[in-house]
């Protein structure tokens, strides 16, 4: 009975705990309580080795540094115990907070039409200016032999330049001392003046085209030096009489800003060259000397005063170097009628020269710059329209040894006119070997003439004549001291200027220079040799003046460059005309233009000095 109700009672009681747990609750049916983890055993000491053979409890995870020891039997499936719970870390300092991002415009709403991207700006330049695009920090300005300014991409490129002839000229010889003031013997007075000062700009832009600007104020010429120059035969409204004339303040200064250079070069290659403008004629390598590199400080008389009086035209030249200069041309269409004249007539000039250098390929070669070369020029002059005298003879310091002109036996003054066709031709030498160079060139030349009647160059002409020979020079001239050929080499003006400023700059060179010359014309004019009477003081008239044009120059200079920029020298030439004075030559000294000519006054000399500054 006993049994039964202990029985009824366990019954009972389970009954109604599988009621409670029947019944839903706020969180859903009871979960049973998870079993709690089995205790952790405690963890050796850090570096403690356990003893042989002990089996660590799995699950444990031994601490740093320790050492499991030999034979060590890792347990195998025994729940590893929990570790021990960390160290709370310390919290990490709070962040700064950034500044509000930039306020974006929001988003297009979906399904909204993109906008499109607005089209990139024009290139400022076609692609084929070959802008450079700045790869090394070179300077935008300053002086890497010579200064220059220019733009970060290098488009555009400013060369400031200069030059500066402070100049000292004397004259001696037979009959010098005796010119009077009214005869111009003020030009043959020992003197100092400024011989040039020159302002240049030149430039370049899209790596094509260059330029060059050059205006020269020097010279400082006297007006009206023999006193006689008039202004006016008579007041406006006054009739000329012996007594009314104006003249000119005597030996008055004069203002003297004249263009120079003026051109624009546009290259397609090295070899390949279009230039426009005013500037030294491709003609001679004495022509295209510059003056800031030239050995003497004026050019011979057989270049300046007889091949190629005129030194600058205008026009157009076609002009290249090839294969690095071992052949260099240049063919130009000209005016014809000088520096600073625009073309009076019609028909041009036609010019050229090319030289090369044989032995340019090997730049060690004894010969390696050894030159020869050709120079032609053929052109016309309209005798309609064409009325400025033929080009004088005359010496480095200025004096004229031939006009042109005379006074006819009716005492009218008569002018020598370029009337025709004017041509030249001729060939040029040089050797530098060392330290030493010889130069050589010779042209000849047959200019056809007119002659008229002062007042009347445009309208009259009393007849047609021709001046024909040979002008010609050789050059001889060495490096005793410092550093050789320190100006450079001769023949290459006009050239675009060019820096480059990757290039390291050379050591500065200084140097003396000395030099002998030998130059000469041997040539003729005769006045009525074409057509036309001869007037019997017309030069070939019979038992008139001669036809002789015969000179000599005998020069010897010596030169200190301290660099190509400074230069101090000094040149001594004598001008020989052996039978001046007479019908043997129709040149003259200063001895033969006396009152009472000394017959015997054969010579001029000269004697001048130059501190030049040029960059």
């Amino acid at each position: 009975m006993r049994l039964a109700t202990s029985a009824l009672l366990g019954m009972t009681v389970t009954l109604s705990g599988l009621s409670a747990l029947a019944q839903p609750g706020p969180q859903g049916p009871a979960q049973p309580a998870p079993a709690p983890p089995p205790a952790a055993a405690p963890a050796p000491p850090a570096g403690a080795v356990p003893p042989a053979g002990a089996v660590p409890p799995a699950g444990a995870v031994p601490p740093a540094g320790a050492v499991p020891p030999a034979g060590a039997v890792p347990p195998t499936g025994a729940a590893a115990p929990a570790p021990p719970p960390a160290a709370a870390a310390p919290a990490p300092p709070p962040e700064p907070v950034p500044p509000p991002a930039e306020q974006l415009p929001p988003p297009p709403p979906p399904g909204a039409p993109a906008t499109a991207a607005p089209p990139p700006p024009p290139e400022v330049f076609a692609p084929t200016a070959e802008a450079a695009i700045v790869k090394e920090q070179q300077p935008l300005a300053g002086w890497h032999g010579g200064f220059f300014l220019r733009d970060a991409n290098d488009t555009f490129r400013l060369y400031p330049k200069g030059r500066m002839n402070l100049d000292f000229y004397s004259s001696f010889g037979s009959g010098v001392s005796d010119v009077t003031a009214t005869s111009g013997g003020a030009a043959l007075k020992p003197r100092f003046f400024v011989r040039r000062a020159r302002l240049e700009l030149a430039g370049e832009f899209l790596k094509k085209w260059s330029f060059d600007v050059d205006v020269d104020f020097g010279g400082q010429g006297l007006a009206n030096t023999n006193g006689r120059t008039e202004n006016a035969a008579a007041a406006p409204g006054q009739t000329p009489t012996a007594d009314t004339a104006r003249f000119a303040p005597v030996e008055g200064t004069t203002s003297n800003a004249v263009l120079a250079d003026v051109w624009i070069n546009y290259s397609v290659m090295p070899a390949l060259n279009f230039m426009f403008g005013q500037y030294t004629t491709f003609f001679s390598m004495d022509n295209q000397t510059s003056d800031n590199s030239s050995t003497f400080l004026e050019r011979n008389i057989g270049t300046r005063s007889f091949a190629y009086p005129e030194g600058k035209d205008i026009g157009l030249t076609i002009w290249g170097d090839v294969a690095d200069r071992m052949l260099v041309y240049g063919v130009s269409v000209l005016g014809g009628d000088g520096q600073n004249r625009p073309g009076v007539d019609a028909p041009p000039d036609f010019v050229a020269r090319v030289f090369a250098r044989p032995f340019g390929g090997d730049k060690k070669a004894l010969l390696a710059k050894a030159q020869i070369g050709i120079s032609a020029r053929h052109g016309e002059r309209d005798q309609e329209f064409v009325g400025y005298d033929y080009a004088p003879i005359r010496t480095g310091q200025g004096y004229t040894l031939w006009g042109g002109g005379y006074t006819d036996s009716l005492k009218r003054p008569i002018h020598v006119i370029p009337s025709g066709a004017q041509n030249a031709i001729g060939g040029e030498l040089r050797l530098p070997i060392k330290m030493v160079e010889l130069r050589a060139e010779a042209y000849y030349v047959a200019n056809n003439t007119r002659e008229a009647v002062e007042g009347y160059q445009l309208t009259n002409t009393e007849r047609l004549g021709q001046v024909r020979g040979l002008g010609w020079y050789v050059q001889l001239s060495a490096w005793p001291v410092g550093d050789a050929f320190v100006s450079g080499d001769p023949g290459f003006s006009p050239r675009p200027t060019k820096i480059d400023l990757s290039k390291e700059l050379e050591k500065p060179k200084s140097g003396l220079e000395v030099a002998a010359l030998l130059a000469g014309i041997n040539a003729t004019y005769d006045g009525a040799s074409r057509e036309g009477a001869y007037d019997e003081r017309t030069p070939g008239a019979e038992n008139g003046p001669g036809t002789d044009l015969n000179v000599m120059q005998i020069g010897l200079a010596a030169n200190y460059w301290h660099t190509k920029n400074v230069r101090l020298g000094v040149n001594y030439s004598a001008y020989l005309t052996p039978g001046s004075g007479s019908s043997e030559n129709l040149l003259r000294v200063p001895g033969n233009t006396l009152s009472e000519p000394d017959p015997d006054a054969h010579a001029l000399h000269e004697l001048s000095a130059r501190l030049s500054l040029s960059f």
